[in-house]
């Protein structure tokens, strides 16, 4: 079976392999390359998907009907192979489902499809889990798309920032080395609750920024004088993550869109206690998407 799949579509083109279901490439009809080239140097990820969980569990162990499996951060399905289910000339739909290796992670028999489609200068992203087994199924899922920021020649880190759709609280979940988290702060750089100016020493500081229930239904992320970049909407994820690397100065950002959150220090560890974490009755399914659109 081939190992990647180029889809085009309105001028724009994209590049998408089995190995974690990634999509690794994304050319606007510019032709510009939009997406995190995976520089090993830095973070050789391009977008990864994450299931069953999203952020770090402590020890790199869950506990789903108190029975302790192990699991690392952000799920297993960055370094597994998806079979093609499914390809058109802008579309193609992937598939994972219980094997020997995840089995030991994950109990359940179950398909998880990923399907990337394009549209007007953009793409979509859709996850959809199957529970074919006869017990409920908790789990999480994500997606952690990396953007190459600045965007246009001559601009910096520095010169973008983040829109919000909505008026937010600046309600940031701290999750130290990207650990468990602990605590919570205001963040008093997001300006009238919409805008929030981008700038490395911030992710130095934190690592990931964590915002939950957000209103905001989308984000821009833009530079701040052209309005330039790209317009990213998660209509039915409860959470957003932010990140670049920290201390690495790295011209990319993430923006990760969650239906989950990263174990909390003093959590019981239990998939069936996870904020956001989704009871899967035996025999259907969740469906959920988020779109980037360059603007």
């Amino acid at each position: 079976m081939q190992d990647t799949v180029t889809l085009t579509y309105g001028g724009c083109k994209a590049v998408v392999r089995r190995l974690g279901a990634q999509i690794i490439s994304f050319h606007d009809a510019s032709g510009r390359e939009v997406l995190w080239q995976a520089d090993p140097a830095v973070w050789a990820q391009h977008a990864p998907v994450l299931f069953p969980v999203c952020g770090s569990v402590k020890d790199n162990h869950i506990k789903i009907g108190g029975v302790t499996y192990p699991m690392p951060k952000h799920g297993f399905t960055r370094d597994v192979k998806f079979d093609f289910a499914k390809i058109g000339d802008d579309f193609v739909e992937l598939t994972l489902g219980p094997n020997e290796e995840n089995s030991k992670m994950f109990p359940f028999r179950f398909v998880f499809h990923v399907t990337y489609t394009l549209c007007p200068n953009g793409y979509t992203t859709t996850f959809l889990v199957e529970n074919l087994d006869n017990k409920p199924m908790p789990f999480c899922v994500g997606g952690h798309p990396g953007f190459i920021c600045p965007m246009e020649n001559g601009a910096s880190f520095d010169d973008y920032q983040l829109v919000f759709d909505e008026a937010e609280d600046g309600k940031n979940y701290l999750a130290p080395g990207g650990g468990l988290i602990d605590g919570y702060e205001q963040l008093k750089e997001l300006k009238d609750g919409k805008v929030l100016p981008l700038n490395h020493a911030m992710f130095d500081a934190r690592d990931a920024l964590l915002f939950c229930g957000l209103k905001s239904r989308g984000v821009k992320l833009v530079h701040k004088d052209t309005g330039h970049g790209v317009y990213f909407t998660f209509p039915k994820f409860e959470v957003l993550a932010v990140w670049t690397k920290p201390g690495a100065n790295a011209d990319y950002v993430c923006l990760e869109p969650w239906h989950g959150m990263p174990e909390a220090v003093g959590e019981s560890g239990n998939m069936e206690d996870k904020p956001y974490a989704t009871i899967l009755e035996p025999g259907h399914c969740y469906k959920t998407w988020f779109t980037a659109t360059v603007i």
